[in-house]
C-alpha cells in the first residue's frame, strides 16, 4: 500500500538512478490511487498512511526538480465517504432518485457521482483543485473517472446543462 515512506523512498531510488538523464529522462512523480481517506474526500489524506498529509511530499519532489504529480477522481465517490455523508444531496440519481452508481473499484466499492450541475458541487470541486494545486503543491493533476459525472440516465439539478 502506499504511504510516505514508500513515496519518499521510491524518489530516493529514482534520483539515486539518475532519473534526470538522458538514459532516464523522467520529469513527473506521481502519486495514485490510495492517499485519500476515501473517494471523494479529496481534502483528507489517509491519516495512517500520510500523517503529515501532502504538502512535504510535494516540497520533496520539487525540491528534486521533479513535477509533483497527483491522482485523483473530483467527480467520483463512494457511499462510505464524508462527503457522501455530509452532502447527499449533491449525488447524481437515476431517474427514481437513487443514487447513480458509474463503475466499480477496488477494493470493491461502487463508485457514485457529483451532480456536476450544481453550483455547490462546481464550487466544492474547484476548492478541492485549488487546494491541492496552491496549498499542497502539486502542479500536475491526473483527473480520472470524470465519466461520473457524464452518465447517462441520471437525474440532474440542472438538466439543460
Amino acid at each position: 500500500k502506499v504511504d510516505d515512506k514508500l513515496m519518499h523512498s521510491s524518489l530516493e531510488e529514482l534520483l539515486s538512478l539518475g532519473c534526470k538523464t538522458q538514459e532516464l529522462p523522467l520529469s513527473l512523480f506521481q502519486l495514485d490511487d490510495g492517499w485519500q481517506s476515501a473517494w471523494g474526500d479529496w481534502l483528507t489524506p489517509n491519516p495512517q498512511r500520510f500523517p503529515n498529509g501532502l504538502r512535504p511530499l510535494a516540497k520533496s519532489v520539487r525540491a528534486s526538480g521533479l513535477t509533483p504529480g497527483l491522482w485523483l477522481a473530483p467527480a467520483a465517490l463512494v457511499a462510505s465517504s464524508r462527503l457522501a455523508q455530509e452532502r447527499p444531496d449533491w449525488l447524481l440519481r437515476d431517474p427514481f432518485g437513487r443514487p447513480l452508481t458509474c463503475g466499480f473499484t477496488a477494493p470493491g466499492l461502487w463508485m457514485l457521482a457529483l451532480d456536476t450541475t450544481k453550483p455547490e458541487v462546481l464550487e466544492h470541486m474547484r476548492a478541492v483543485i485549488k487546494t491541492i494545486v496552491h496549498e499542497w503543491g502539486f502542479s500536475y493533476l491526473k483527473c480520472d473517472f470524470l465519466h461520473c459525472a457524464a452518465m447517462p440516465g441520471a437525474r440532474r439539478h440542472n438538466p439543460h446543462l
